[in-house]
């Protein structure tokens, strides 16, 4: 009896090792957009990214992790005494976690009645992915969230050192192995800056748009802010207010309205709480003041393509606001008729085309709202159980509670967190943030 203890015990470690160093793996690397397409999609003869069926490098890892993940709680499982078993099932159906298995019953429903059953399932497997996330980290109690938020932020710095590389150089290199496309601003569908003198290119980062790249580091920014106020080591401190200038660096070469905006806000409320607490406001003031002091340095240089993006009075900031109105005119529309039920995962392009089959491709945008999104594609069901995911998670009152708040205003802007892969898992790693840190009080 006590040898096949020792070794269940080996085992259990040794699983807990890989998960763990797994985990922290998957994290470092989901910027990094590495995928093979394995059934591509056009639309009237032009690419249709939001049809094509893809499978990421990390989201390989992660798939690996999950069963290693399922063969660990299975192992765990079987040990448990009835009453045991009993407490576990019921710790599973309650609280976030209730409303998490809602939605992914609701999500699978919702693919009786999409039109393309393939492209309904794929979305949904997106969605499972992003939920067994927050299962591995949540079950996994070798898992430190003080970890998860360290590797976040040195993938962050990583992001933007090749961020500030971009801008200088004013353009970036291609590699099927790091999921990098040719940058150069002279591109057709590339994100410039076009201030009437030149065309700039904004800082994409490895990831597929600057708005993209900008939400992360917001997220890493913030992240980086709640250290600096935790930390009790002072060289620390100093490293990560270089960290702090690094990742400012980083979100100002976006040139995202959104990012930006996102961080101020964000940055009001936090001082706005911590003037309440009166805790620790020194360091926080300082950090404030350093993200002040670089965006105004870099305003100051950049000053004419600051204006443009903010004033918005060049063709194609024009163009561009104009488009994301028509969006949402589109998207009242798709919500009227299918108010209920939904058009379907990874359908709303899709409906797109259904209502007015004439356009270019790249015309068929998912609407600059997560919210909006999700209840075009998942019905007023889907939106209601998402809402109540994120008021159970401001319910444990996390101090990563603001980074939801993050992912809420940038959601107000852009439709990542719905519709890619990326932004999927970044939207579940953060609410496990939140989540996690009132498990590891208990």
């Amino acid at each position: 009896m006590n040898i096949c203890r020792t070794n269940f015990d080996v085992i259990m470690r040794f699983l807990d090792k890989i998960i763990t160093y797994g985990l922290c793996l998957f994290v470092f690397l989901l910027p990094w957009q590495t995928r093979w397409i394995y059934k591509d999609a056009q639309i009237n003869g032009g690419v249709w990214e939001y049809g094509r069926l893809s499978l990421y490098g990390t989201e390989i890892l992660l798939i690996v992790i999950l069963i290693l993940g399922v063969v660990r709680w299975l192992f765990q499982y079987r040990k448990m005494n009835k009453e045991e078993r009993i407490q576990e099932i019921k710790s599973e159906l309650k609280g976030i976690k209730l409303w998490i298995i809602l939605l992914v019953i609701w999500s699978a429903i919702t693919i009786l009645w999409s039109s393309d059953k393939l492209l309904a399932w794929y979305g949904w497997l997106r969605l499972a992915e992003g939920i067994g996330l927050l299962w591995l980290i949540t079950q996994n109690s070798k898992f430190k969230i003080q970890n998860l938020g360290i590797i976040l932020v040195a993938s962050g710095v990583v992001q933007s050192l090749l961020a500030i590389w971009q801008w200088v150089a004013q353009w970036s290199f291609s590699s099927k192995w790091l999921g990098m496309a040719y940058l150069n601003p002279a591109t057709f569908g590339v994100s410039i800056i076009d201030n009437g003198v030149g065309r700039f290119l904004r800082a994409y980062g490895s990831l597929s748009h600057p708005n993209i790249l900008a939400g992360f580091l917001v997220v890493c920014l913030l992240l980086t802010l709640i250290m600096i106020i935790n930390e009790q080591s002072k060289k620390v401190v100093k490293l990560l207010f270089g960290v702090l200038a690094i990742l400012t660096m980083g979100l100002f070469l976006t040139f995202s309205r959104a990012g930006w905006l996102t961080l101020f806000v964000c940055l009001f409320v936090y001082l706005i709480i911590y003037l309440l607490k009166k805790v620790r406001i020194r360091r926080l003031l300082w950090s404030v003041l350093l993200i002040i002091f670089v965006f105004g340095t870099l305003s100051w240089f950049y000053a004419d393509l600051v204006k443009t993006r903010v004033v918005s009075e060049q063709r194609l900031e024009v163009q561009s606001n104009q488009e994301r109105i028509n969006a949402y005119s589109q998207a009242w529309s798709i919500i009227k008729e299918h108010w209920l039920t939904g058009v379907g995962l990874s359908h709303y392009t899709l409906a797109l085309y259904q209502k007015n089959p004439v356009q270019e491709a790249w015309a068929y945008q998912p609407v600059h709202d997560a919210g909006l999104l999700t209840w075009a594609e998942l019905g007023i069901v889907g939106l209601i159980l998402f809402i109540l995911i994120i008021i159970s998670a401001f319910r444990y009152k996390s101090k990563f509670c603001l980074l939801l708040i993050v992912i809420l205003l940038l959601g107000l802007f852009d439709h990542y967190f719905r519709s890619l892969y990326f932004g999927v898992m970044l939207w579940w790693l953060i609410l496990t943030l939140s989540y996690y840190q009132a498990l590891e009080k208990h």
